[in-house]
């Protein structure tokens, strides 16, 4: 009987131990299995993510890089800008005081007295045989220049044009002495054309005021027709 649970137990023993070493046998398969998929399927996947993390922070540097030139160009692009606004600023400035000054001007201007501001006019008149000419009228209604004569009305308006452009000029006028000794003068153009003549005066002091009543009353733009 004794004999008999020995061989049982012994024969239990070798089936366990059987056993064991079958599912160790199982297990080591199963790891190197494992083991052997995973390197031929995981790892290339692992190297392709790895290549393409080299490069996302390759281009990441790069992007940074451009990041950093671009803000570069922003903070020299407000440079400017801060220089332009400075520059407009002056600018404004200088606007400011020239219309100030040509406030006073004006104030000046208005603080003339009617005498230094009321210049005369011109009449156009009809000679006989239906020629033009003008005459340079002073602000009392003297006449003090009296033009040549126009085949047109166009051309006697060009030389009232040319009154106005040479009266101011002294060398344009010429001072003469008539047949009898009377002092009178001519206004010339620039091509040394007459262009106006005076009246006869007693004296040569009266022509010399007749000259500087030219030169303030032939600047007039009133033009009257007869």
């Amino acid at each position: 009987m004794t004999q008999l649970f020995v061989q049982l137990a012994t024969s239990m023993t070798g089936n366990i131990i059987t056993i064991v070493a079958l599912n160790l046998v199982a297990a080591a398969i199963g790891y190197f299995t494992a083991w052997f998929y995973a390197k031929s399927v995981y790892t290339p996947v692992i190297k392709g993510l790895e290549a393409d993390k080299v490069t996302l922070n390759k281009q990441v540097d790069t992007l940074n890089n451009e990041v950093t030139n671009l803000n570069v160009k922003v903070n020299k692009l407000n440079d400017e800008i801060s220089n332009l606004n400075i520059k407009v600023s002056n600018l404004n400035e200088k606007i400011h005081n020239l219309e100030e000054e040509i406030v006073e001007k004006d104030k000046e201007i208005l603080a003339l007295s009617p005498e230094t501001v009321i210049v005369g006019k011109y009449v156009i008149s009809k000679a006989k045989n239906d020629e033009n000419y003008f005459n340079l009228k002073a602000t009392d209604d003297q006449i003090i220049l009296t033009s040549q004569m126009y085949s047109s009305e166009s051309a006697c308006f060009n030389g009232i044009e040319s009154v106005r452009n040479n009266c101011s000029d002294d060398s344009k006028y010429e001072r003469k002495q008539s047949v009898n000794n009377k002092p009178y003068f001519v206004l010339k153009a620039a091509n040394g054309q007459v262009i106006g003549n005076s009246a006869m005066y007693e004296s040569e002091a009266e022509m010399e005021n007749g000259i500087a009543s030219v030169k303030q009353n032939g600047i007039s733009t009133t033009v009257i027709e007869e």
